[in-house]
């Protein structure tokens, strides 16, 4: 099973994956977490180059997609033939986002070029944390390419998350509160969704 946490910068998707991590740990839950880009060791040395300035947009998605296939060959496919959930920071819908729709590659491009690479698997459940643009960068030091882009950057990744948020497969959280609030409501979600 996989379990993705999406949304834009400062949202709050690595402290959730983080505590959603501790939950399955406290409930004796196997899982494995893992971020994008970034996972396995060879998708943590391309991470660096992810972020360069002045990348083609579509030579980010290649960056992206040669992370994403390394751990799903060694670290995402083992995991879930062994039960375990599968924890993700980022996964297709950050692709679809930020290099279908603000790179001006395409959703559906974007999504062909996922599926002739094997790079296209859907999530069982995916949390869209959402907040207003310029609350969520208060949050944060900005510090790469993405998150030192101007508000109306931030509000079209916003923007482009909720429309695509259309599948069963999305919840849409409110990440606007308070840590321990916007935890509750993923938990429950997670819970009904694993039947614990």
């Amino acid at each position: 099973m996989i379990i993705s946490f999406e949304g834009g910068e400062g949202v709050g998707k690595s402290t959730h994956s983080k505590l959603f991590c501790n939950h399955l740990q406290q409930r004796g839950l196997p899982w494995l977490s893992l971020r994008e880009p970034g996972g396995s060791s060879f998708s943590e040395q391309l991470r660096p180059l992810f972020f360069e300035q002045g990348l083609d947009h579509l030579t980010e998605l290649l960056l992206v997609l040669s992370s994403r296939r390394e751990n799903i060959t060694k670290l995402i496919e083992p995991a879930v033939a062994e039960g375990r959930i599968v924890v993700i920071d980022r996964f297709i819908d950050s692709t679809l986002v930020y290099q279908g729709v603000l790179g001006g590659i395409g959703v559906e491009r974007t999504r062909q070029i996922m599926e002739l690479t094997g790079t296209w698997r859907e999530p069982d459940l995916t949390f869209v944390l959402d907040i207003d643009p310029a609350r969520a960068l208060k949050r944060i030091r900005p510090g790469d390419k993405f998150e030192n882009q101007a508000i109306g950057f931030h509000e079209q990744i916003r923007k482009a998350f909720l429309e695509l948020a259309s599948q069963k497969r999305h919840v849409v959280i409110d990440a606007d509160r308070k840590h321990e609030e916007v935890s509750r409501d993923i938990l429950a979600v997670a819970d009904s969704f694993l039947h614990v």
